[in-house]
Formats: structure tokens, C-alpha cells, sequence
């Protein structure tokens, strides 16, 4: 298995992962005490896929239309994630598109639990799917690299070193990460996610086997780009890669400056019935008088 980022035919592989090839006189960043390049702070992916990862037309979902609406701006399409295959779908399992196909059908009138959104239910979206809706924080310690999401009270640690992966029967919501850096790029492998997580409001999804490769790499000051390669051959006919650019956000574009408070779900929440007790009575149609 290996990651998909655009690299010249011949480069190195390690561990299954692409290395970075020479990049000349690219730009470098700042390089921490113990040597890596520096990416700590606030970073927001740009906008696209966060409702639909793949659908062109509703990338950006309700949620946007009414931001881009309520600011005065053209509601603009937002492209799919999806870099490869290269018409933008995930490449599912006859059983596996059927079932998202389901899940899409029924998430804005669900009808069932699981056809609502996990983060509606306060519940986290896993890996990659935390990178992109709100944002997120980067920290890094002596042989890590810490990421704290903006909502759910997310969080990895990415251990740097050899150590081995978590046995394959304990499942996390947000996997289990290891890392090493090549170059400007933070490459990442995530295993032993729960399979309860999804990537968009509409069903796409991957089992408890999925395998995550991640590369971040900083191209600027304020730039990084990320690639994952989702791999999982009980639900997809074959690897598929996702693409984004994520933005560093200043302190002063923050309403709490650099501090990132915690995003809590209220004890007792109830909406998830609510949601499928509204949709009930949708279909059902108005009641005679």
C-alpha cells in the first residue's frame, strides 16, 4: 500500500509510504529543538467535500450556502475531496455503495440512527474526517506531534519513534497514529480506527480494517497541503486518496485569540430523536381533521 501525493515516478518508498523527493531550493521552515520543522498553532482546512466529499455541486453543503448567503457571496460549487480515482467518487463495493447510497438518501429526513451524522450526535468523525470541519491545533513536543481538534474534544498523539502499533482488537475513535517526518513532510499511518466514524454529512464511510496515510507537507509559512490514502478492501474495490489545503489561521481571526476552549455537547442531549421523530411524521403526511 502506498500514499498517492503527485512525486516523480522512482521515488524511495519506505515502510510502504512514498519518501519526499530533493526539492532544490524550495522553501524551508522554521526546525524546533529536536529538529522538526516547525507547524505548531491554529490551522483550518479550506472550504470544500465537508458535507459530501465527493459531489462537486454540494461540496460544501447547506451549511455553506447559508455562510456564503448571509455574507452577501455567490453560493459557489466546492470541488470533491477526492484526488484519485480521478472522476472524485470512492471506489465502494457494490454492498458498500448501496449502503452509503441508504445513509445519503436519508440524512437530511433520517429515518434511522445510523442515518444520522455521527458529529451531529456529538459523537467524533475519525481520521481523516477531524481535519477538515472546524478546524484544529498543532502542537509538538520532543518526539511527537500533537493534534487537538476545535470541536468534539478530539485529539492524537503522533509518537515519532519505532514503537508498535496498538493490538488490532482495541478500536478508537481517532485510531492509532505513528509517525516520522520526511523532509517538510509529516508522514503518518492510523490503524485500529472504530469504523463508527464517517467522512461527510452523507454516509461515506469506512469499516474498523481501514487503514489511513497521511502526508502533511508544509509548503509555506502558512500553507500545508494533505494527502490521505484511505485503504480498506472489506469496503472499497481499491485505495482511493483525498486531497486538501489547510490554511494557518492567525490569532487575531479567532474570537478567543489563541486559546482553543472547549466544545462540549450538553448532558441528556435528545435531537438524534428528535430528528428521526420529525422525519417520522414528515412522511407520515398531515393528519386528517
Amino acid at each position: 500500500m502506498t500514499c498517492l501525493p503527485a512525486i516523480p515516478l522512482g521515488a524511495q518508498q519506505r515502510d510502504g509510504l512514498p519518501t519526499e523527493p530533493a526539492t532544490g531550493g524550495a522553501w524551508r521552515p522554521r526546525v524546533l529543538a529536536d529538529g522538526q520543522p516547525d507547524i505548531q498553532g491554529r490551522w483550518r482546512a479550506e472550504e470544500g467535500g465537508t458535507y459530501d466529499t465527493t459531489a462537486v455541486e454540494s461540496g460544501g453543503g447547506i451549511f455553506q450556502r447559508l455562510v456564503d448567503t448571509a455574507a452577501g457571496r455567490p453560493v459557489a460549487p466546492r470541488p470533491s475531496r477526492v484526488i484519485d480515482p480521478a472522476d472524485g467518487q470512492i471506489p465502494y463495493l457494490p454492498w458498500a455503495r448501496a449502503h452509503q447510497q441508504e445513509i445519503q438518501r436519508n440524512a437530511d429526513n433520517p429515518r434511522k440512527r445510523e442515518h444520522i451524522d455521527p458529529r451531529a450526535r456529538c459523537l467524533p468523525g475519525g481520521v481523516p474526517r477531524e481535519a477538515f470541519p472546524t478546524g484544529f491545533r498543532f502542537l509538538q513536543v520532543p518526539g511527537a506531534v500533537v493534534f487537538l481538534g476545535n470541536q468534539k474534544s478530539v485529539s492524537r498523539i503522533i509518537p515519532l519513534d519505532d514503537r508498535p502499533f496498538l493490538d488490532d482488537r482495541i478500536k478508537l475513535w481517532m485510531g492509532d497514529s505513528r509517525g516520522h517526518w520526511e523532509g517538510n513532510s509529516l508522514v503518518v499511518e492510523v490503524r485500529n480506527q472504530n469504523g463508527k466514524g464517517r467522512f461527510d454529512m452523507v454516509g461515506n464511510f469506512a469499516s474498523d480494517a481501514v487503514r489511513v496515510f497521511e502526508r502533511w507537507t508544509v509548503v509555506s509559512e502558512r500553507v500545508i497541503e494533505y494527502r490521505a490514502t484511505i485503504e480498506d478492501p472489506d469496503v472499497y474495490t481499491r485505495p482511493w486518496t483525498l486531497f486538501s489545503r489547510i490554511l494557518k489561521v492567525a490569532p487575531s481571526h479567532e474570537p478567543y485569540g489563541d486559546e482553543l476552549w472547549e466544545d462540549a455537547c450538553h448532558e441528556g442531549e435528545r435531537s438524534a430523536e428528535h430528528m428521526i421523530l420529525s422525519s417520522d411524521a414528515a412522511a407520515a403526511g398531515p393528519k386528517p381533521r
